[in-house]
């Protein structure tokens, strides 16, 4: 990969690797973080790869660089989390759109990965398959698991409230 396409890449694709990093850390400051992590990795690496991979490797990259730190920080947010306790939400107070993101939050990091790159990102599952290291059938049942996960929470949020 040339000064040139490093440079496509960039303006190509920033905009939308930093969503999906701000989707899966909820954190302007830590999406910011592993998009540049990406790309600096992808400027380290360009002279080995190509064009056509850039895109999946700079997800890929930006997903494992956030399970990293997600490990290493995984017991200061679990001491946070116990002290913030379980607060209840109200239909009546919040949007649907907080409901949806507090189902979410629930999530695995692996559901949420996968239901960011294939609903919000609009990946195929080819592609997702590429960028996990999953297998087809893995990604397609952890999806179809997941959605209706959500819609089982929703749904009785909604019945609850």
């Amino acid at each position: 990969m040339s000064r040139n396409e490093y440079n496509n890449c960039v303006d190509l694709y920033s905009d939308s690797l930093y969503r999906y990093c701000m989707k899966l850390t909820s954190s302007e400051m830590d999406a910011d973080d592993l998009v540049q992590i990406a790309f600096q990795k992808l400027w380290e690496n360009h002279d080995k790869l190509e064009m056509v991979v850039a895109k999946s490797w700079l997800y890929k990259t930006a997903y494992r660089s956030m399970i990293d730190a997600f490990r290493k920080d995984k017991r200061n947010r679990e001491y946070i989390k116990s002290q913030q306790g379980d607060v209840e939400y109200s239909q009546t107070r919040y949007e649907n759109r907080d409901l949806i993101h507090r189902a979410f939050e629930e999530l695995t990091e692996e559901q949420k990965n996968l239901i960011m790159l294939r609903d919000y990102e609009g990946y195929s599952y080819n592609e997702i398959c590429e960028i996990t290291g999953l297998t087809l059938s893995n990604v397609k049942i952890i999806l179809f698991r997941t959605r209706k996960l959500l819609k089982a929470k929703l749904e009785k949020w909604v019945v609850n409230e």
